[in-house]
């Protein structure tokens, strides 16, 4: 499951594929009783921070 801002939540299948944009508020997790697991590949800018806490 993924949740960005502003936007209802959306349920991904086993194998399907998702971008958060930059800079976006979000939440993904597991749905159900069964864990989720993702990969997950950054892009970020030298020298910049890989995260930022939401305010």
């Amino acid at each position: 499951m993924l949740a960005l801002d502003g936007q209802p939540e959306k349920t991904f299948k086993a194998g399907q594929s998702l971008e958060v944009p930059n800079g976006a508020i979000h939440y993904e997790g597991a749905v159900g009783d069964k864990p989720a697991k993702l990969i997950a590949v950054y892009v970020v800018e030298k020298s910049k921070p890989l995260v930022t806490p939401a305010p």
